[in-house]
């Protein structure tokens, strides 16, 4: 028996409308329209979010080649036209591997959960996956896709329940870099990854293949979350309506940006509800269809957000064939609409990606600075800290790390005493000022440093820097010699102290 690690599907979350928003848009109905399921915001508020029909001008060159690792897909759907697959042009219908690749029969893919050519969706988040990539756009019908000339490769490695065999996932990144995937969507989850995927990733990216992972659903740290760890793997998490995290979507030093991942309408696989099948609370059978064919479905995920990238990054590389990976990951990211703190942060990423500052991006122009943790080491009886993260850029000139007080756990102003004279409170106010100036955490980089130790100081001193808070806010600023910069920031604080054991008779 093959052996299997759970792989619990990214996406599974029903959606609370919001917000309204607004932009030119194809003439696809739930393109232009809103309020289908009774919601105030725009059916497919994430296209208008994200500028992707800002300019309908087909892309230039060959369509590009998304594999999409998920259930497989309903290939009947109408609003998923036979032209939107990919075909493998080295094999017939005749029961004979014509290519010699092991598979036969593989025309438009292959189902590694049955071992067969017929990679049909019974679960629907693959077919919901891949509607938001490529559906037919401007055709009058149904929903639009976010890159309507992309080519879908499906590659079904999860059952109807959404398990999936690491081996399987493996085995499909293989398949799709074999056979000319440009981009590789994988919205799965699992706390455990295997070195098989592992390697199957390492391949692709040495392939210049972009990997696009969901970030996950647990709320947590993605990086506790094994496909977070994935070599030169793309992170995405969730943005809600109002352009900030999603609650239930994953975060940490891990996550690269985020997308629209609240309410995501897209196409649903013939009889299927996976959000039902997922068991979530209070979610009525057929909740989230839409349409009186009920041949749409809405829901929350970062499998959606991971979607909706692999789309963006198709319309950029129909424009730009010539970029690899790294070229991909860097526009992206330079790109996308800076959310929370300024520059990089823990809670957002890069920010909410935008295909517009994507398209204008250059990833010869690209810096980067990022603060992925806090080690602690103990040095007799002085606890140390070690700042860590990547400073670099095309450009490199310096880099510098600095340290203030939470701005949250500084005063505004001084405490309402009518009895502190107005040189008493001049003096507090200047020492509160002081407090939400940034410091210097150690000498500036004059080098790049990747995934390195980039500052050293004892609690001691932050705590003096500090005057006695507990809780600061670091930043990495990293400048480049034509006068571009970029930072990043972190927030920590010390654990409140435990509380004092109860007393008294019982």
């Amino acid at each position: 028996m093959m052996p299997r690690t759970a792989r619990l599907l990214a996406g599974l979350l029903l959606a609370l409308p919001a917000l309204a928003v607004g932009a030119a848009m194809p003439d696809d109905p739930y393109a232009t329209g809103s309020g289908a399921w009774g919601q105030a915001h725009a059916d497919q508020w994430a296209l208008e979010r994200l500028r992707v029909y800002t300019d309908m001008t087909p892309p230039p060159g060959e369509p590009v080649v998304v594999a999409v690792i998920d259930t497989g897909i309903d290939y009947t759907h109408e609003d998923l036209a036979a032209e939107r697959l990919w075909h493998n042009p080295a094999e017939q219908r005749n029961r004979r591997d014509d290519d010699g690749n092991g598979y036969r029969d593989d025309l438009i893919g292959w189902d590694f959960v049955d071992d067969d050519p017929n990679p049909f969706d019974v679960s629907g988040h693959g077919t919901h996956v891949a509607g938001l990539i490529a559906a037919c756009t401007d055709n009058g019908l149904g929903i639009a896709g976010v890159d309507p000339t992309a080519r879908i490769m499906t590659l079904k490695v999860a059952n109807f329940a959404g398990q999936a065999a690491s081996t399987a996932v493996a085995a499909a990144i293989h398949y799709a870099v074999d056979h000319g995937a440009r981009i590789i969507n994988l919205s799965l989850g699992g706390e455990v990854i295997t070195e098989l995927e592992r390697e199957a990733a390492r391949r692709a990216a040495d392939a210049g293949v972009l990997l696009v992972v969901a970030a996950g659903n647990k709320g947590l740290d993605a990086g506790r979350f094994g496909y977070a760890g994935l070599p030169g793997a793309l992170i995405v998490g969730a943005s809600d309506l109002e352009d900030g995290r999603a609650g239930f979507s994953n975060f940490g030093a891990d996550v690269d940006l985020l997308a629209p991942g609240v309410d995501v309408l897209s196409l649903r696989a013939r009889d299927t509800d996976f959000i039902g099948l997922s068991g979530a609370p209070d979610y009525p059978a057929g909740g989230a269809t839409v349409g009186e064919d009920a041949g749409y479905y809405r829901a929350s995920g970062t499998s959606f957000a991971a979607a909706l990238v692999s789309g963006l990054a198709s319309r950029v590389l129909a424009v730009r064939p010539d970029y690899r990976a790294d070229d991909l990951r860097r526009v992206l990211l330079a790109g996308a609409v800076d959310l929370d703190a300024p520059g990089t942060d823990q809670t957002t990423g890069h920010g909410r990606a935008d295909l517009i500052g994507a398209l204008g991006a250059d990833p010869k122009d690209y810096v980067e600075a990022r603060l992925t943790g806090v080690d602690l080491s103990l040095d007799g009886q002085q606890v140390w800290l070690a700042f860590t993260g990547t400073a670099a850029g095309d450009a490199f000139a310096a880099a510098r790390l600095e340290v203030r007080p939470d701005p949250e756990a500084v005063p505004e102003g001084p405490p309402e005493d009518r009895r502190l004279s107005r040189r008493e409170r001049r003096e507090i106010e200047e020492r509160l000022a002081a407090l939400r100036a940034w410091q210097p955490l150690g000498e500036p980089l004059a080098e790049p440093a990747s995934d390195a130790v980039l500052a050293r100081r004892s609690l001691d001193d932050l705590l003096a820097m500090a005057d006695g808070i507990t809780a600061w806010e670091v930043r990495l600023v990293v400048d480049t010699a034509d006068g571009a910069s970029r930072e990043s920031r972190l927030r920590m604080a010390l654990p409140p102290p435990p509380a004092p054991p109860e007393t008294g008779d019982e």
